[in-house]
């Protein structure tokens, strides 16, 4: 162990070398190799200060560059953190079903479309499609004809109940360019029910309430066969 006298010399060494990197921080000259090296250049210092320098030195350092590792993994666990919550986000959001997006109702090319599939005989989705129309708020001018033509697929389909239906509908409206082919048609399902007393009442009032229509001579012959 080093003496009282030993201890009290290396601490009088040290005030130069103290009053040096005291100069050093004032001034902003030079970094702490160049420190070291201005230290060592001292005659003054004794070699167990220089030594207790350097290491003080290098432990400071050591210090200041752990600090620095910390940080960086501390940002890179943030980092990871964001990433994973962005990974959920998108996997909730590949996983949810899209938002549909409401558009308009093609009015025109969806009733041309509807009667194409009657002139093709798919019943079902002429109606189906005939009454999405309906259902969508068509205009009127259309309406009585998506009524009528739903009517004449039920027809096609021999499901004579629900084709008279749709066709008085046609009838019960205030106006309608339809009602003549549609009072022809209430009486063609009648006689298809066997109602022959109907069906001619209905042929009967085409003839008198629409003479002007071109069906009247339809009317006439269907008469002439229940005669």
């Amino acid at each position: 162990m080093r003496s009282n006298a030993q201890r009290f010399s290396g601490f009088l060494g040290l005030i130069p070398a103290a009053v040096l990197v005291l100069s050093l921080s004032v001034f902003g000259c030079g970094s702490s190799e160049d420190a070291i090296e201005e230290w060592e250049s001292a005659p003054e210092v004794s070699p167990t200060a220089m030594m207790e320098y350097r290491i003080d030195s290098l432990q400071n350092e050591n210090r200041r560059l752990r600090d620095q590792l910390e940080a960086v993994a501390a940002e890179n666990r943030n980092l990871t953190a964001r990433n994973a919550e962005l990974e959920t986000k998108l996997a909730e959001a590949m996983a949810a079903p899209p938002t549909p997006v409401e558009t308009a109702p093609d009015i025109a090319g969806g009733y041309d479309g509807a009667l194409q599939k009657f002139r093709m005989r798919d019943y079902q989705g002429a109606i189906a499609d005939f009454q999405g129309l309906l259902n969508s708020g068509i205009e009127a001018s259309l309406a009585d004809n998506c009524r009528y033509w739903i009517g004449e697929s039920y027809y096609g389909l021999r499901a004579y109940s629900e084709a008279l239906k749709s066709f008085q509908q046609v009838n019960d409206l205030e106006r309608s360019g339809k009602k003549a082919d549609a009072t022809l048609m209430i009486g063609n399902c009648y006689l298809a029910m066997g109602n022959s007393g109907a069906a001619k009442e209905a042929f009967q009032k085409v003839v008198s309430d629409f003479p002007a229509s071109p069906l009247v001579d339809k009317a006439r012959e269907k008469l002439a066969k229940l005669n």
